[in-house]
């Protein structure tokens, strides 16, 4: 009988690739409280769909909302802080128009990041044509 001096990999590393593509597809299908109109930049991602999770959406005229809810800025860390303190594995969206400062945007990332958010994703569009 013949022994075998090596392994093909090739096999499960095809395997490996799909289940990574398959949870890049079905990972942003997890995004709720659209209904203030905004609009966020187009990226190549898939549109997501529906979960129950916690959307702060910041609008072009510099409004800051929390599931669709209008806050003052004053309160935006204390409501963070206790989504965070409830579940900290809960997902948090940041919806951004297109047109509001990058600077802005990651002023708000830092702050949920600091009450110790441990999921955190940004809203994008597909683009016009995939």
């Amino acid at each position: 009988m013949k022994r075998m001096d090596n392994v093909d990999i090739l096999p499960m590393a095809a395997v490996a690739l799909m289940v990574v593509l398959m949870m890049m597809i079905i990972a942003p299908m997890t995004m709720t409280h659209t209904n203030t109109s905004v609009e966020v930049p187009r990226a190549h991602t898939a549109e997501a769909k529906t979960e129950e999770n916690f959307t702060v959406t910041y609008t072009a005229d510099q409004k800051l909302l929390i599931n669709d809810q209008l806050i003052a800025p004053e309160d935006f860390e204390r409501v963070v802080q206790q989504a965070v303190e409830q579940d900290p594995y809960q997902l948090i969206v940041i919806r951004a128009d297109k047109s509001v400062l990058h600077k802005d945007v990651l002023e708000i990332l830092a702050k949920i990041k600091a009450a110790g958010a441990k999921r955190i994703a940004c809203a994008t569009k597909k683009p016009k044509g995939e």
